[in-house]
């Protein structure tokens, strides 16, 4: 529960609520045996999502999303950044998959730590994710 409490001790107490902040929802799972906190925030510039399975924030990716229009349709573009941390291929395909499900027009920042990154794995983050944004909007 670190970066729970971590999350906790970052919240303004002293200043009043901006109307474009938000709570943070938080939850703390077992995904296949393996400790796992998931921390789900919302902006008026950006979304904020953490995946965890090592207490730590791990790396950060900026997914961004573009609209093409041709005259058939209209196609959504991602573009995903490494801020800092690992760029593996799995940790960006996992984390332009999450940030597909937050569904916004805002771009996404995700922290992503995770043990393993198989279909399994990502499923059940996907789950629970949409589970938190659900109870913050």
């Amino acid at each position: 529960m670190e970066l729970l409490d971590v999350m906790k001790s970052l919240s303004i107490k002293t200043v009043p609520l901006a109307k474009d902040q938000t709570f943070f929802k938080s939850v703390a799972v077992d995904i296949d045996e393996v400790p796992t906190e998931i921390v789900y925030g919302g902006f008026s510039d950006k979304d904020m999502l953490i995946v965890s399975q090592y207490h730590k924030m791990g790396s950060l990716f900026m997914i961004t999303k573009d609209q093409v229009q041709n005259p058939l349709c209209t196609n959504d573009i991602y573009t995903t950044k490494v801020i800092f941390g690992t760029s593996g291929e799995e940790q960006q395909v996992t984390a332009r998959h999450l940030a597909e499900l937050i569904q916004g027009d805002k771009p996404v920042c995700i922290f992503l730590s995770l043990k393993s990154y198989d279909i399994e794995t990502v499923k059940a983050c996907k789950d629970i994710i949409l589970e938190l944004k659900k109870d913050i909007k």
